[in-house]
């Protein structure tokens, strides 16, 4: 039996059950896939499978990746990349799986049993990020007690993951260029350079040809670092593949967690089709974990608490009750109602992230002291 989710695709379904909440679906570990689709995945599959370039066994399983056609062109730009050394620049939303891109670039390229070491940029303070890059040996700065490797160096052999390059400060750009050009590095405070043997795989969620012309980003760096470029689509447009994923979640949960969840109602998949999803691929997640936590059979709607915060259903509003009252001035009224705004879109996020005020920041695309202030200032408790 198949049930159509939207035109053109299905879910392949076990069996019907009998709940309290009604006739429930129970999804298997496989989607029916049309059959161009499938063929032309499992061709990929074979094709990296069987090259003879050295590359890692582990290789990449394109069907794990998505079966919408904007994925399947993901899927061909990685094997297209996989095999050389070109530097690749990963764009898209926050969420949508740019380190998931990242590393099967890896795993299926001849460097894919060395290391895969990623960088969070955004994560790191400006004062620390070329430390942590480079390395620093004994003494070079205050509180330098020892000399230590940087991510250029623990990544020699492998790939480095530069996540939210757009984070990157102005004053290390330069020496991250140099870094790429010359695959050598200095530590701070060293006297000798260190050779590296390393891929560079960068991702953004920003505009970085915008950041180039306004002066924010180094344009010599922007084009070192976009040899290859790979666009994520947004999860909103490749919904063939929420159903995919939300499975996937959905079984790797259940074991992490051990419970016996058996499956999705109807009204549970039409409710993951019908989301906007602007968290993407990291929001489904979260979704689709705390879901199992909470049932105990069949997840339902009420478990996936998606209909009330979805964005089609218009822009955000300000709860009335907490709107400014009466004679006030139309600036503090516009001051205090954003303050309102700011502190529930903040505790929304927070709340989807179970407290993570870095991937909150991500998300919102502010950086991590800006989410860590905004936390102190409106009390919100965590």
């Amino acid at each position: 039996m198949n049930v159509t989710a939207r035109p053109g695709e299905s879910v392949k379904i076990d069996s019907q059950a009998e709940t309290s909440h009604g006739r429930a679906l129970v999804v298997n570990d496989q989607a029916t896939v049309p059959l161009p689709v499938a063929e032309e995945l499992a061709s990929a599959h074979a094709a990296l499978r069987s090259r003879k370039d050295g590359s890692s066994q582990k290789g990449l399983q394109p069907e794990t990746l998505g079966q919408s056609s904007n994925m399947r062109k993901v899927v061909g730009d990685i094997l297209l990349v996989a095999p050389t050394e070109f530097t690749v620049l990963i764009t898209g939303e926050t969420g949508t799986g740019k380190e998931m891109v990242a590393n099967a670039i890896h795993q299926s390229s001849r460097r894919g049993n060395g290391p895969f070491v990623p960088v969070d940029c955004g994560c790191i303070p400006a004062t620390l990020i070329e430390s942590e890059l480079f390395g620093h040996e004994k003494g070079a700065y205050t509180g330098a007690a020892s000399s230590q490797s940087g991510k250029f160096e623990t990544a020699s052999g492998g790939t480095l993951f530069l996540d939210e390059i757009s984070n990157l400060p102005l004053p290390v750009q330069p020496k991250l260029l140099r870094a790429l050009q010359e695959r050598k590095v200095w530590r701070v405070g060293g006297r000798t350079s260190i050779d590296v043997d390393i891929r560079v795989i960068a991702a953004t969620n920003q505009d970085l040809a915008g950041m180039v012309q306004a002066g924010h980003f180094r344009t010599d760096l922007y084009h070192r670092l976009n040899e290859f470029r790979v666009t994520l689509p947004p999860l909103r447009d490749r919904q063939e593949d929420i159903i995919l994923y939300a499975k996937d979640f959905l079984h790797r949960t259940i074991a992490e967690l051990r419970k016996s969840v058996q499956g999705f109602t109807p009204e549970a998949l039409e409710s993951l089709m019908s989301y906007h999803w602007p968290g993407n691929v990291r929001e489904l997640r979260n979704v689709i974990r705390r879901a199992v936590l909470c049932c105990e059979d069949f997840i339902t709607p009420d478990h996936l608490g998606l209909s009330a915060g979805n964005p089609r259903s218009g822009d955000f509003q300000a709860d009335p009750s907490t709107r400014p009252q009466g004679n006030i001035p139309l600036r503090e009224t516009i001051r205090q109602t954003v303050r309102q705004m700011e502190r529930e879109i903040i505790a929304r996020v927070l709340r989807e992230t179970g407290g993570n005020k870095a991937q909150a920041a991500r998300i919102l695309h502010v950086d991590y002291k800006t989410i860590h202030n905004k936390v102190r200032e409106y009390g919100i408790s965590l």
